[in-house]
């Protein structure tokens, strides 16, 4: 993402939302190739979304989704704890073990699930909903009275959760990038699932 004055940029590496406050947040430097000045408060700025960087980013968190849906219809219901959705190494935790003589044959279902709902095509669906309605609709999710009474609300591949992110409008949309599950470890009581493009 880049903001522009009328004599600068500034190359956005953070963007951060109070929920709270509905207050955007957008951090970043000043590009090297200009002769930077302060920005005053007030002052009006243009921002422009880099559409490549953006689209690559919105799969790889819809993706992350993907993964919770091929879970569940692995008979896997863990609850998730932490996803990490950015391109250098993907995955998403979930609180839980797996056997070891059951990983191995686990890993084939849940790959063969999550290409199953890529070929479904399920359209993404986002709302805001109250507290109430979001329990629901919401398994496996610890943090529901942390949030607001009205939240938003985001189905990807049949499986509903929580989540402020971008994403794309139906799992057919991963397809091209041929994204799927590349592993996981089970260590600890956390599973961390391994996801990404194949970029070969």
């Amino acid at each position: 993402t880049t903001t522009t004055t009328t004599t600068n940029f500034v190359n956005i590496t953070k963007v951060t939302i109070d929920r709270s406050t509905g207050i955007v947040t957008h951090t970043g430097r000043y590009d090297d190739n200009n002769n930077a000045s302060t920005l005053e408060v007030g002052e009006k700025v243009r921002v422009r979304v880099d559409r490549d960087t953006r689209q690559i980013l919105s799969e790889c968190h819809t993706a992350a989704h993907v993964v919770d849906s091929a879970m569940a219809r692995c008979d896997q219901f863990l609850p998730a704890t932490k996803g990490y959705h950015f391109l250098d190494g993907p995955y998403v935790e979930y609180k839980g073990t797996i056997p070891p003589e059951e990983r191995g044959p686990l890993l084939e279902r849940l790959q063969q699930a999550f290409q199953d709902l890529l070929e479904e095509g399920i359209p993404t669906r986002i709302e805001t909903v109250t507290k109430e309605e979001a329990r629901q609709q919401v398994k496996l999710f610890d943090d529901m009275d942390k949030l607001g009474d009205e939240l938003r609300l985001v189905t990807v591949a049949g499986w509903a959760s929580p989540c402020g992110g971008t994403h794309v409008r139906s799992t057919a949309d991963l397809k091209e990038r041929k994204w799927g599950i590349t592993g996981f470890k089970s260590k600890k009581g956390v599973v961390r699932v391994k996801y990404g493009p194949n970029t070969q």
